[in-house]
């Protein structure tokens, strides 16, 4: 695959066809949706099976390390999210393969809404998608890279885990399904 411009130029290139700027939001926001209102069940399910989801130094690489750590994000209980996407731009390669830019900002507080008391965003952070459209005409991600830009206090669970947990974790499962 050709790699993608970092960034276009609309007054030069043009536009991407609406069709796939269309189908990238969808991506984008489907993703985001799921994790807000479902924990992220089914967020594995954006990516390609040796897809990569990564946050800063985090990488979660795969099918089974993404469910893996949604999983573990769910098990810490009642948790209240908004990943706000915005400023979304999409470049296309060629006819499989695309990718999407945005800017992600992340509300969190423990517990149920409605939350009481303001407070900023925990996360902003670049987001880039490259991403391939299947055999089943259905977009994925490749790779799902967030580049934190600000970083609040309460410092989000994908920057947080020590990601050599959850892969114990997984080794022990893996131990006691044989």
């Amino acid at each position: 695959m050709a790699s993608a411009p970092l960034t276009s130029d609309p007054l030069v290139d043009g536009a991407p066809g609406a069709a796939l700027w269309n189908a990238l939001n969808h991506l984008e926001t489907s993703y985001w949706f799921d994790v807000d209102q479902q924990g992220g069940s089914r967020a594995h399910e954006f990516y390609v099976a040796d897809g990569l989801f990564a946050v800063g130094e985090n990488r979660f690489a795969g099918h089974d390390r993404i469910r893996a750590f949604y999983e573990w994000r769910r098990r810490r209980g009642p948790m209240t999210t908004r990943h706000l996407i915005n400023n979304l731009q999409v470049v296309s390669v060629d006819a499989h393969h695309a990718r999407v830019m945005a800017v992600l900002s992340l509300y969190r507080a423990n517990g149920r809404p409605p939350i009481q008391g303001a407070r900023p965003p925990c996360l902003i952070a670049d987001v880039t998608g490259d991403c391939v459209r299947g055999e089943d005409q259905v977009w994925r991600y490749r790779s799902h890279v967030l580049q934190p830009i600000f970083v609040g206090s309460d410092i989000p669970l994908s920057m947080s885990i020590d990601t050599q947990v959850l892969e114990e974790q997984r080794h022990v499962s893996a131990g006691h399904a044989t």
